[in-house]
């Protein structure tokens, strides 16, 4: 016999009842599911999906088909397609397919009431076994083709802003407000650009870059939502919507006691889509210049701050040729002489005061006069004129590992 082959009377029975079900079941939908949550331009498209399924309901009950084998008809899984393109979250839809169960399993234990006898229990037992094998085959099979639309979808969106996000940054002419429609980010106003990398891998890394991309936006104090663009697997580029001052420090707290293992590298604020590419192209020259620091580099570079030396990031030769003939072996490798540079890049910022000097780094006043001593005397740098190019090597050497293996 056929699967739930006692039930195809049912199913015969209720052919005459689809139309009065379809239209109630559309007016009822309509008001415990507003159209104006999805999009008023499908309810035609959404009335179309009801009635097909309360006649697919009817067809397999009437011709005795197992509801496990079953399909949703094609208006319906095109009207799922078009949610998940709409970003319409799925339990709308599998809401509205439970509403519409709910109403056709009422009309058939209708049915079957009205028709006495002792096989009335046994009946109703097996339609709701029909009605849950049903509801479930279709529940999954709308999920997956929502899923896998959803996907598509995003894989191509994603893809498209990334060509948008390329052209802009190409510097060529770009029409803005079809830019501007893809990206949902408006290029009329000021921006400052930030690149966050994670020093982790995996899903650590993902974690880590969400949670960075919140701290930021909190941090930026943005008039709107920043648009994400990926850089690398454990990178991404973001623009934020600010004419704000960013306090440096507040941010770097704010990582750090998050103990994310991430690095971020800001840009100026500038505004226009000239200033969305300055501000891009200063946060990339600061990381690239954090990223040659190395370890010692802080957790946040702001681009203002190091704008000589990320300038100069290009030509490290130059640099290390620089950083050769002006400091010697003061410029080579280990602690000893990376301690002896940093002392005497304060005691040059400080105007040559040992004992301000002292206070910066919190350590004794005789400290600082052996280590200048050092410098001066071991290798032979005079420090009684403070002179540009010697502030100038000491700060690559700290910013350029390239430098260190002279």
């Amino acid at each position: 016999m056929a699967a739930y082959g006692s039930l195809v009377w049912v199913g015969q029975a209720l052919g005459p009842l689809t139309g009065p079900i379809t239209d109630d079941l559309i007016r009822v939908t309509e008001q415990m599911i507003p159209l104006n949550d999805i999009a008023a331009d499908l309810a035609d498209m959404r009335a179309a999906s009801i009635a097909e399924n309360v006649v697919a309901v009817q067809y397999v009950l009437a011709n005795g088909i197992d509801p496990a084998t079953v399909s949703p008809p094609a208006g319906a899984a095109a009207y799922a397609q078009r949610l998940a393109r709409r970003g319409v979250p799925l339990t709308v839809l599998l809401r509205a397919y439970g509403l519409g169960q709910y109403r056709i399993l009422d009309a058939a234990i209708g049915l079957i009431l009205a028709t006495p006898g002792p096989e009335q229990p046994a009946r109703i037992a097996e339609l709701l076994r029909f009605a849950g094998t049903y509801l479930d085959r279709l529940n999954s099979s709308m999920g997956r083709i929502y899923e896998t639309e959803r996907d598509r979808w995003l894989s191509s969106r994603q893809a498209a802003r990334q060509q948008w996000i390329a052209r802009l940054l190409d510097g060529g002419d770009v029409d803005m407000e079809a830019a501007e429609e893809v990206l949902e980010y408006r290029l009329d106003q000021q921006h400052r650009a930030a690149e966050v990398w994670a020093t982790v891998t995996g899903t650590d890394a993902g974690r880590a870059l969400e949670q960075a991309r919140q701290l930021l936006a909190a941090a930026m104090r943005t008039g709107g939502t920043e648009l994400v663009a990926a850089s690398g697997d454990r990178a991404m580029c973001l623009w934020f919507p600010t004419d704000r001052p960013l306090a440096i420090d507040e941010l770097t707290e704010y990582l750090e006691a998050a103990g994310l293992p991430v690095r971020v590298a800001v840009g100026p604020a500038d505004h226009g889509l000239p200033g969305f590419r300055r501000s891009a192209r200063s946060a990339a020259r600061a990381k690239a210049l954090a990223v040659a620091a190395g370890e010692s580099a802080p957790t946040v570079v702001a681009y203002d701050a190091v704008a000589p030396f990320a300038l100069l990031a290009d030509d490290p030769d130059e640099l290390a040729a620089l950083v050769h003939r002006v400091l010697g072996p003061l410029a080579g490798d280990g602690a000893k002489v990376a301690l002896l540079r940093d002392t005497l890049e304060v005691f040059l910022a400080e105007g040559g005061s040992y004992a301000r000097t002292a206070r910066v780094l919190d350590v004794h006043r005789n400290t600082v006069q052996y280590r200048i001593q050092q410098v001066t005397g071991r290798y032979g740098i005079a420090v009684d004129t403070d002179t540009f190019e010697l502030r100038f090597a000491l700060g690559v050497c700290r910013w350029h590992a390239v430098t260190r293996t002279i």
